[in-house]
């Protein structure tokens, strides 16, 4: 995880993320949490460090609770990807996990055609499933994905949506081989 202040000497966050982002890419490496830490606190300035690439943003002074709950919330998503069937699902259940995989890639592709439509209440509602099952099937960082989905919806956030997309794009991924 990276705290990114928003103006550093030399270069500033906003271009630091987005040269993060690109070796990411460059390197074929999963997206780190990037929170950006700024006094801007105006709807543009979040949409500014969200556009960069941010994860997250978060205003100063800085909360200690605040930043605890972004680490929190954020930390879960960036844990690498199971390596192996679900642990904590019951045996019985376990031929249902590349199902429930292809459903979240589904709902994915579902949620980015009501984002286009900016229908916030499929997106949340789809969150809000994701959510649900997610920890049900063995896959605590879906759950969190749903939750923070279903977050960006109520608020209507389509970028802070559309990034959550892209993490959950590459979470389902990243977990197709272990499960196939």
């Amino acid at each position: 995880m990276v705290l990114m202040d928003r103006q550093m000497p030399v270069m500033d966050g906003l271009a630091a993320t987005r040269t993060i982002r690109q070796w990411e890419l460059d390197h074929q490496r999963a997206p780190r949490p990037i929170i950006a830490l700024t006094a801007a606190a105006l709807k543009a300035d979040r949409e500014k460090c969200l556009a960069a690439g941010c994860t997250a943003f978060l205003t100063k002074p800085i909360k200690q609770e605040a930043l605890l709950q972004a680490i929190r919330e954020h930390a879960l998503a960036a844990l690498p990807p199971p390596r192996a069937q679900p642990t904590s699902l019951d045996p019985k259940f376990a031929d249902l996990v590349p199902a429930f995989l292809d459903n979240r890639r589904k709902d994915a592709a579902t949620m980015r055609e009501a984002l286009d439509r900016q229908d916030f209440a499929m997106v949340g509602s789809l969150g809000h499933g994701m959510r649900g099952a997610g920890a049900s099937f063995g896959f605590p960082p879906i759950t969190a994905l749903g939750a923070r989905l279903e977050e960006a919806a109520a608020n209507r956030d389509a970028i802070r949506a559309s990034d959550l997309l892209r993490e959950l794009d590459s979470y389902l991924e990243a977990v197709q081989p272990a499960c196939a």
